[in-house]
């Protein structure tokens, strides 16, 4: 009778280590599984970027700024905060440079700047002195009164369809996976610098990200792309 319990006992410890095998290779698949949708997705939704003109692939600013602080939390996002600086003097609306009080964290050019609405280029950086193509991104150039704040423009603004040049992407929208499952999909558009082999700078190019999240858990990421899109080539 001892030698069948001693049996018996040994036998269930196998039995419950093979169970709890069972169970973390059915967890490790499902997780397996989750992983591969949420890369499907993401490729899935970029390549409706990858249909669009270049002009329209953007997200408006003002459905960005109620995103919430998960997705302004992502390093993706680009919050146009820093480098910031004033105009030294008033520029009017057919000014082709401008004089900031300090040109200190702005990049090589070209980059964007913003001042009250409009969006200019800055083609040259001679100091404290811009060299601008004024109005880009379809704002209207305007005259800017000196002491008028200077900030670099990171992310691209397209406002939300109405009429006009206008996107309908969303920063953050649901999705359902091939597996039947609703995703989080939150994405980000940037202005990147490009330069050639030699440290040559080249034009901005509109950088596209996509971070798939658990729907139920947003603070797990399954995924995350980038492409970059160029105007000249379309891609």
């Amino acid at each position: 009778m001892i030698e069948l319990l001693i049996a018996m006992s040994i036998l269930s410890i196998g039995i419950l280590a093979v169970f709890a095998l069972f169970q973390t290779g059915m967890v490790t698949i499902r997780r397996a599984t989750t992983i591969s949708t949420a890369a499907a997705l993401a490729d899935s939704e970029m390549e409706k970027f990858r249909a669009l003109k270049f002009s329209v692939i953007g997200l408006d600013d003002s459905e960005v700024a109620t995103a919430g602080s998960l997705y302004l939390a992502d390093t993706a996002y680009k919050a146009e905060t820093t480098p910031s600086s004033t105009l030294s003097s008033t520029i009017d609306a057919t000014s082709s440079t401008l004089t900031v009080a300090s040109a200190s964290g702005f990049p090589t050019a070209p980059f964007r700047v913003k001042i009250d609405t409009e969006v200019l280029y800055v083609t040259i950086v001679n100091g404290a002195v811009f060299t601008i193509t004024r109005g880009v991104d379809g704002t209207v150039a305007a005259s800017h009164s000196g002491g008028a704040t200077v900030v670099q423009k990171k992310r691209v603004h397209v406002v939300s369809c109405g009429s006009g040049t206008c996107t309908t992407a969303d920063p953050v929208k649901t999705v359902t996976g091939a597996d039947g499952q609703n995703y989080r999909v939150d994405t980000y558009v940037s202005w990147q610098a490009i330069s050639n082999s030699g440290g040559v700078a080249g034009q901005n190019v509109k950088l596209v990200t996509l971070v798939v999240r658990s729907f139920a858990s947003p603070t797990r990421i399954y995924a995350r792309v980038s492409s970059s899109f160029d105007e000249l080539t379309g891609l």
